[in-house]
């Protein structure tokens, strides 16, 4: 089942199946990666409360050991759609017997779409409802259609930036943080082409800013902002027509960590009771 949204001439379809966005067509253009299993066949998974891949495929959580699946469960569960109206739809996920068995918590997850005149608004909220802290990553992971080859297009910070991206290693799975690779030295601009994906994601994870945009030749395109969330992704599979842009809190774990889920590197925790937003937009430019 999908849930269908309008605001004037916008619509956006969301999956009920991992409450997925699949598409968003704004002012009458097609703004979504089309699923293509050629290449991909998601459009924009939502991660939770996983990131990435685990050391080994294993950690530990209240001192027992977990194998959590690649970017959590969320994405690969129905989730209950709780409220509707023409342009916003509410999904919520609660912990069962299957979540139960990668991670022991109580929970409460919510995400909420709101289709605006200009763009798309995504309001996700976490609850604890355990006895315990709460440890658990948190991102999106949205493919955008790329019209034409990857090297016409460039991402537009607000600010300059210098940034390194730590390697992700495929053999083990882990990015190395003694192993990193420039990608911007104090500048906004950051063009883009296929190759700098060969090795997989690019994660920037000391970015400042909390807005970027992705733009064509024409200098048109979405800007994505990202306000609660602590570092960004990009990725494509090779050679794809999308480019993900990816808010994250947490990641892949690294080469150094210690294995224990609450030290993973920008783990969020939430004390038993506690509730936190985390917003993102993607905006017509």
């Amino acid at each position: 089942m999908e849930a269908a949204l309008k605001n004037g001439n916008n619509t956006a379809r969301i999956a009920q199946h991992g409450a997925e966005l699949k598409s968003l067509v704004i002012g009458g253009r097609e703004y979504m990666w089309s699923g293509d299993p050629k290449y991909w066949a998601n459009t924009a998974p939502v991660m939770f409360p996983m990131i990435g891949t685990l050391k080994d495929n294993k950690t530990l959580i209240l001192g027992k050991e977990y194998s959590l699946p690649k970017h959590g469960f969320t994405r690969d569960v129905e989730l209950t759609q709780e409220e509707a109206t023409e342009n916003s739809v509410l999904f919520s996920l609660e912990q069962s017997d299957y979540t139960k068995q990668f991670y022991p918590f109580d929970f409460r997850f919510t995400i909420r779409y709101t289709l605006k005149s200009d763009g798309i608004e995504v309001v996700h909220t976490v609850r604890n409802n355990d006895k315990d802290d709460m440890p658990y990553c948190i991102g999106g992971h949205p493919a955008f259609a790329i019209d034409g080859d990857l090297s016409g297009y460039h991402l537009e910070f607000p600010n300059k930036e210098t940034l390194s991206a730590p390697i992700y290693n495929l053999d083990v799975h882990l990015f190395e943080d003694d192993n990193r690779v420039p990608v911007l030295k104090d500048s906004n601009i950051l063009d883009l082409n296929h190759e700098m994906f060969y090795k997989d994601v690019v994660y920037l994870d000391k970015v400042k800013s909390r807005s970027v945009k992705l733009l064509g030749k024409d200098n048109k395109g979405l800007r994505v902002d990202y306000p609660d969330f602590t570092s960004l992704a990009i990725w494509q599979a090779k050679n794809a027509p999308f480019l993900c842009v990816e808010p994250f809190c947490g990641s892949a774990d690294f080469s150094d960590c210690t294995g224990v889920f609450a030290e993973k590197r920008g783990i969020e925790i939430l004390k038993p009771g506690e509730e936190k937003k985390y917003t993102f937009s993607f905006t017509a430019v």
